[in-house]
C-alpha cells in the first residue's frame, strides 16, 4: 500500500507540476527561475520510470510512461538554456504525463472516473502548494519581483482547494463505502475506529490549508513575502499529511475524497 501511495503521488507530481508555468505565462519569471522547476519533476519522474520498469505491470503501460518521460526530457532540454520555458510545450508534456498517470493509477487502484478526477485534483493541489512555497522562497533571493506572481499562485492554490472542499462535502453527504461486508454511508464510516482518520485528511488536506491561505494572502497585501512564505511552508506540510490520509482511504477502502 505504501509503495502504491508513494508511486501515485510522485507520478502525479512529475506529470502535473510543469503546468505551474502557466500561472505566470503572460509575464514569465526569469533569472534562471525555471531550471529548478524543470529539474525537480524530471528527477522525480526519472525515479518513477525506474520503479515502473521494475513492477509487474503490462508492457504497454511501461512504454506509455517511458514515452511521456522522453517527451518531457526533450522539452526540458529545449527549454533549459532559454530565459523561460514555453508554457505551451510544458503543457503538452504535462497532458501526456497526465494520460500516462491515469493509466497507471487505473491499473494500480481502479479505472473509475471519480478516482481519475480526484487523482488529478490531488496532484494539482500538491503541485500548487509546492510551487507557491518555492516561488515565495524565490522572492527572498531575488528582490524587486512583482507581487502579482505569488498572489496569482496563491489564488490558483485556493481555487483548487475550494473545488476539493466542495467535492469532499458532496461525497461525505452522498457517498458510501463497503465496510465489514456491508455498504455504509461515508459519514457513518468516518465515525468508526477505522474511519476516523478521514477527518484528518479533510482537516489537514483541505480545511486548514484553505483557511491558512487567507492569512497568507492578507500578509501578501502588506508586501511581506517572507511571512507569506513561512505560512506556505506550513501549508505544504499540512497538504502532505492530508494527502497521505486521503490516499490511504482511497487505496484501502475506495473512499474517493
Amino acid at each position: 500500500m505504501l509503495g502504491t501511495i508513494s508511486l501515485v503521488t510522485a507520478f502525479a507530481f512529475a506529470a502535473i507540476y510543469p503546468l505551474c508555468f502557466l500561472i505566470s505565462a503572460d509575464d514569465p519569471l526569469k533569472n534562471q527561475f525555471h531550471k529548478f522547476h524543470i529539474g525537480l519533476p524530471n528527477t522525480v519522474g526519472g525515479v518513477v520510470l525506474i520503479f515502473v520498469w521494475l513492477m509487474d505491470i503490462p508492457l504497454a503501460l511501461k512504454w506509455t510512461v517511458t514515452a511521456w518521460k522522453a517527451v518531457f526530457l526533450s522539452v526540458s532540454w529545449y527549454s533549459w538554456k532559454k530565459e523561460s520555458p514555453a508554457p505551451a510545450l510544458m503543457a503538452m508534456a504535462s497532458l501526456l504525463g497526465i494520460f500516462a498517470f491515469l493509466r497507471l493509477q487505473g491499473h494500480l487502484i481502479a479505472p473509475a472516473w471519480d478516482i481519475a478526477v480526484i487523482g488529478i485534483l490531488g496532484g494539482v493541489i500538491f503541485c500548487a502548494a509546492l510551487y507557491a512555497m518555492n516561488l515565495g522562497h524565490w522572492y527572498l533571493n531575488v528582490h524587486g519581483l512583482p507581487i502579482k506572481h505569488l498572489a496569482r499562485a496563491i489564488q490558483v492554490f485556493a481555487a483548487a482547494l475550494s473545488v476539493r472542499l466542495l467535492w469532499d462535502a458532496y461525497y461525505l453527504w452522498r457517498g458510501s463505502v463497503i465496510y465489514r461486508e456491508d455498504t455504509v454511508p461515508i459519514m457513518r464510516f468516518a465515525l468508526t475506529s477505522e474511519g476516523f482518520l478521514v477527518f484528518i485528511g479533510l482537516l489537514f488536506g483541505t480545511v486548514f490549508p484553505l483557511a491558512s491561505l487567507y492569512f497568507a494572502n492578507e500578509v501578501l497585501k502588506l508586501k511581506n513575502t517572507q511571512s507569506a512564505t513561512g505560512i506556505l511552508y506550513v501549508i505544504l506540510c499540512s497538504v502532505l499529511i492530508g494527502d497521505i490520509a486521503y490516499k490511504y482511504y482511497l487505496v484501502k477502502y475506495g473512499v474517493v475524497l
